[in-house]
């Protein structure tokens, strides 16, 4: 554990699992089986979204690849079914995975550990998306899939993401919305049934990340999916 990159109230749980001090259980344990199943399922995410599993890994390959060094964290990293592969090719790299619930982060190191090498640069992290326990500015890149949509207030997120990055540190983010008919319909289902926050269109996701610091360099809607890609730019607004 780099203790330059983290506060001081994190404990080792096993192997390469660390958690924040009296962090509350993920939502996501009971069903962390049930919910991999599903999001790994290629008939699912082309059917409701639109995308195919190899459209998810490629994008986070493509943030791996532009991180030449520097830490990247996976800010909600779920079970990996998309990203594993990727990880374990980049496993020299400084490697923060992190998500709320410890049975996703059990699922994600077994995959992991199944094809890696080495593993000592890789770091499982149970904690918070909103408080996470990164000093400021001490990321280079940060990687967050899937995990917008989820909240009802989406900027606490991207202003949580925007102070753990360096200046012009990068981030990769993806984000379910409205923008596909059939997507949105599902989403809006999925809405009332408490399992995601009020949807968005691409554009209203896309001012939600601008507003908050992020200097937009790559911008891509595919069925039900936003891709984004930018860099902090708080850094350079504070001195002009």
């Amino acid at each position: 554990m780099n203790q330059e990159l983290l506060k001081e109230n994190i404990t080792e749980i096993e192997e390469n699992i660390l958690e924040v001090e009296g962090l509350h259980k993920g939502e996501y344990d009971v069903q962390a089986v049930q919910y991999d199943k599903l999001i790994s399922n290629s008939l699912y995410n082309k059917l409701m979204w639109g995308n195919v599993p190899k459209d998810y890994s490629d994008f986070c390959k493509k943030g791996l690849k532009n991180n030449n060094k520097g830490t990247i964290a996976d800010i909600g990293c779920g079970t990996l079914s998309f990203t594993y592969k990727a990880y374990a090719e980049h496993y020299k790299k400084d490697l923060y995975l992190c998500d709320l619930s410890y049975e996703m982060l059990s699922i994600g190191k077994n995959r992991i550990e199944n094809i890696c090498e080495d593993m000592s640069n890789i770091i499982f992290l149970r904690s918070d998306a909103l408080d996470m326990p990164f000093k400021d500015n001490v990321v280079q890149t940060v990687l967050n899939f899937g995990l917008l949509h989820l909240f009802d207030n989406p900027s606490f997120l991207v202003k949580e993401i925007v102070r753990i990055l360096k200046p012009k540190g990068q981030l990769f983010l993806t984000s379910l919305c409205t923008d596909r008919k059939l997507s949105a319909k599902y989403l809006n289902f999925l809405h009332k049934k408490g399992h995601v926050a009020n949807p968005l269109n691409s554009t209203e996701i896309r001012s939600i990340v601008e507003e908050n610091g992020i200097k937009i360099t790559m911008f891509k809607v595919k069925g039900g999916m936003v891709y984004i890609s930018g860099t902090n730019n708080t850094y350079t607004q504070q001195k002009i």
